[in-house]
């Protein structure tokens, strides 16, 4: 009889620490829970955009695909994306990888007035309240010259905050429709190259030069094929130039920019 007793009494205590035990768990998780949101509400999570820092200008821009682009008055906006497997990502109906760097570039009256860059890093926006956080993207603005601009970084999370179904970016719709034909396509296209393909043999091209001795009078030098080829495509290219401006196209403008630059590099 003493013996069922003392099993008894044993078998009882032991309930009794394990209802303690779960109890205690049991508090703890609900403390957890409290100290959580005394967390958020004391403001202990970073500042939305503290992390902005962390965006770097994207050194291979040009070398990007712009996959939209978009006027809004006097403003003209190119998208780019650093590259070609984030386009076949979002097509494939998966989520961007990190690493995808986003960069707006903004023109105005074909000068380029500002960069706006959105980039994804794993881990990225961990340190902001989850009610603020844009999923892993963090955001910067850049000047025309390239350094950080003074700027609320926090408007940016506001914006892109509606985008959740469509992984925070504005133009995703874009991207998924974006033809990654035109990326080979426009390699082998541009205006320079085509301009190039004229055929120049049969065009008679000559130096004018004033005698200094009579004015009315002009020597006429011939010149080899290669510089009359080079004369001719510089023709044209100007010509296509006073076309456009005239019509206000600013991308060629654009275009005809980065020739001189890249003439100016070669010479």
């Amino acid at each position: 009889m003493k013996r069922r007793l003392i099993n008894s009494f044993a078998l009882l205590l032991t309930l009794i620490l394990t209802a303690c035990n779960d109890n205690d768990t049991e508090i703890k998780v609900i403390s957890q829970q409290k100290e959580n949101s005394s967390v958020a509400k004391s403001g202990e999570y970073a500042e939305i955009g503290s992390g902005a820092n962390l965006v770097k200008f994207p050194k291979d821009l040009k070398k990007g695909i712009v996959f939209a682009t978009y006027d809004r008055g006097d403003i003209h906006e190119d998208i780019y994306v650093n590259s070609k497997e984030a386009i076949e990502t979002v097509q494939n109906g998966k989520e961007l990888p990190s690493g995808t760097v986003i960069t707006l570039v903004g023109y105005k009256d074909g000068e380029i007035e500002h960069y706006l860059v959105m980039e994804k890093r794993t881990g990225w926006g961990s340190q902001y309240s989850p009610e603020e956080r844009n999923g892993e993207w963090e955001y910067q603005h850049f000047t025309p010259d390239r350094e950080v601009a003074e700027d609320n970084i926090g408007r940016c999370f506001s914006c892109h905050a509606n985008q959740e179904r469509d992984q925070y970016i504005n133009s995703l719709d874009q991207m998924k429709e974006f033809d990654l034909g035109k990326v080979t396509s426009s390699k082998n296209s541009s205006s320079e190259s085509l301009i190039a393909e004229i055929p120049t043999d049969h065009w008679k091209v000559t130096a004018h030069m004033k005698n200094s001795k009579d004015v009315n009078k002009e020597e006429s030098k011939l010149i080899d094929d290669e510089e009359k080829a080079k004369k001719i495509q510089d023709v044209l290219l100007k010509m296509y130039l006073q076309q456009y401006e005239a019509n206000g196209c600013v991308a060629i403008k654009r275009y005809l920019h980065a020739h001189k630059e890249t003439q100016s590099s070669d010479k």
